[in-house]
C-alpha cells in the first residue's frame, strides 16, 4: 500500500492526468449531478429553441472519435456568460453565453468546447486528484463500488450541482478540450474559427465590466496565449474548403426568439434554490452590509458588531472559554487593511485562516484545523468571486473529529466569511443546509 501511495503522489506532483474512475461511473457520477443542477437552473423549456440547440450538438457528437455517450444538451435562462459539462454528457448553457454568438459555428463552439470536456473525462480526473490528496488511503485501498462513492464524496465535502468543483478546470484542461472543439467543428463542417471568435467576445465582456471576470472564465481558465493556441490548431487541420461561419436563416430565428424570452425575477431565482420548508428566516447585518437565510428552528447569536452565530438547539456548547459550535454556522466580517498593497482574496483567506488557529484552543496539537490539501476551489457568492477552504479539525467540546467549510469573499475593505462546521459523521446530513445558506448570501 505504501508503494502504490506513493506512486499515486508521484503522478499527482508531476502534474500527469490520473482518473480512478470508470466511464460507468462518469455516467452515474454525471447523472446525480445533473439531477441536483436542475433543482436550481432555470432551464428553458420552449420546443422551437431546443429544437435547434439539440440538433446542433447533435451534429458535433456524430464525431467517430467521442466515446458512446447519451449527450443531453439544455439552455439555461440566466444572463450570466458560463456553460456546464458534467461527466456522462449532460450540458447546460446559459442564454448569456448563447447570445453573445453570432452565428451556426459560435455555437457549435459552446457544445463543442463542453463536449471535449466530457470526453475527455476532465470531471472526474478533477474529481481523482482531489480524492488523491483529500483520501489517499481509500485510493489505494480501492474505489467504492455501487452508490458508496457519492458516500465517500459527500464525507469529504465535495459537493454536486452547479457548485461542483469538479466542474472547475485547469489551464491544461482548457487547452485540450479547445484543441478537441477545433477538431470536432472541422468534422461536423462548421467553421472552427467560430471558437476563436466565441472567446473573443468573452473577453470583451470581461474587458467592459472593468476586469470583472465572467463565471465561464472562472470555471474555464485559459492561457495567456489562448487565441494564438487555437489559430495554431486551425491552420494545422484547416482545409481550403473549409465552410466559412454565416448565420443561417435558423440561427436567427432562434436568436431573434431566444432574446424575446423573459428573464427569471432575480430575487425568485435566487429563493428557487432555498427550499421554503427548509430556510426561511432572514438574518439582516445591522446596517444591512449582507443578509442570508437560514433553517426554521435554529438559534441566532450576534457577534457585535458585524457577525453572527446561527446553529440548532444542540450546535452550541458554551464553557468558560466561550461559545463552541459543533454544528452550525458563524460568520462575520474580518478587516483586511493595513498592507501596503490591498490583499487577493487569497492572501485574505489566509489571513483569516491564521485569525480562526489562533482562536481555536486547542491550538498546539498540530492536527487541529488544518486545511486538506488540494481542497480549495473558487466558487461565487452573491456573483462574485469567493473561495471555498475545506478544513479537518477537532471539536474541543466533544473531542470528536469534525469538518470545517470556509467561505470567504472580500468586501470593500474587509473579508466576508463563513464558517459552517458540523461532526464527520453527520457532515452528509448538515451539508445540503449549508449550500442552501451559502446561495441565498446577498451583500449590499
Amino acid at each position: 500500500m505504501k508503494s502504490l501511495l506513493l506512486g499515486a503522489l508521484l503522478l499527482l506532483t508531476s502534474g500527469q492526468s490520473v482518473n480512478f474512475f470508470s466511464l460507468k461511473q462518469d455516467v452515474e457520477i454525471g447523472s446525480v449531478a445533473s439531477k441536483e443542477a436542475e433543482q436550481a437552473l432555470p432551464l428553458i423549456r420552449d420546443g422551437n429553441l431546443n429544437r435547434y440547440f439539440r440538433s446542433i450538438g447533435q451534429r458535433i457528437m456524430r464525431s467517430p472519435s467521442l466515446p458512446t455517450l447519451q449527450y443531453r444538451f439544455r439552455i439555461v435562462n440566466s444572463k450570466e456568460l458560463n456553460s456546464l459539462g458534467f461527466p456522462g454528457g449532460s450540458i447546460y448553457v446559459n442564454r448569456g453565453l448563447i447570445e453573445v454568438a453570432a452565428n451556426d459555428a459560435e455555437v457549435a463552439a459552446i457544445l463543442a468546447h463542453e463536449i471535449g470536456h466530457v470526453a475527455a473525462r476532465h470531471g472526474t480526473a478533477q474529481l481523482s486528484r482531489q480524492l488523491l490528496v483529500q483520501a489517499p488511503i481509500s485510493i489505494a485501498a480501492g474505489l467504492p463500488t455501487g452508490d458508496a462513492w457519492k458516500d465517500q464524496l459527500t464525507r469529504l465535502g465535495i459537493s454536486f450541482g452547479v457548485d461542483a468543483p469538479f466542474l472547475r478546470y485547469s489551464a491544461d484542461q482548457e487547452a485540450e478540450a479547445n484543441v478537441m472543439a477545433v477538431r470536432l467543428l472541422s468534422e461536423a463542417r462548421f467553421d472552427p474559427n467560430g471558437l476563436r471568435s466565441l472567446l473573443e467576445k468573452v473577453n470583451e465582456v470581461q474587458t467592459a465590466e472593468g476586469g470583472r471576470s465572467p463565471v465561464f472564465v472562472f470555471n474555464h481558465p485559459q492561457s495567456e496565449n489562448l487565441l494564438l493556441e487555437i489559430a495554431d490548431e486551425i491552420d494545422r487541420i484547416s482545409s481550403p474548403r473549409q465552410r466559412l461561419a454565416s448565420a443561417s436563416v435558423d440561427f436567427k430565428a432562434f436568436h431573434a426568439a431566444l432574446v424575446k424570452v423573459a428573464s427569471p425575477d432575480v430575487d425568485k431565482a435566487a429563493h428557487s434554490e432555498i427550499p421554503a420548508d427548509t430556510i426561511s428566516p432572514v438574518f439582516v447585518h445591522p446596517q444591512d452590509f449582507y443578509r442570508l437565510s437560514y433553517p426554521q428552528g435554529w438559534l441566532v447569536t450576534r457577534t457585535p458588531p458585524n457577525g453572527g452565530i446561527i446553529a440548532p438547539v444542540d450546535g452550541v456548547q458554551t464553557s468558560l472559554a466561550g461559545n463552541d459550535v459543533t454544528r452550525g454556522a458563524m460568520f462575520d466580517l474580518l478587516d483586511v487593511t493595513g498592507s501596503e498593497r490591498p490583499l487577493t482574496l487569497e492572501q485574505a483567506t489566509n489571513r483569516l485562516i491564521v485569525y480562526l488557529r489562533q482562536r481555536n484552543q486547542s491550538i498546539q496539537d498540530p492536527n487541529t484545523l488544518r486545511i486538506v490539501p488540494g481542497a480549495q476551489s473558487q466558487t461565487l457568492l452573491s456573483d462574485e468571486p469567493a473561495l471555498r477552504t475545506i478544513m479537518i479539525g477537532k471539536s474541543t467540546a466533544t473531542q470528536s473529529a469534525e469538518i470545517v467549510w470556509v467561505v470567504t469573499r472580500l468586501y470593500y475593505k474587509s473579508l466576508f466569511y463563513m464558517v459552517f462546521v458540523a461532526p464527520e459523521e453527520e457532515f452528509p446530513t448538515y451539508q445540503p443546509i449549508f449550500e442552501q445558506m451559502i446561495h441565498s448570501v446577498r451583500l449590499r
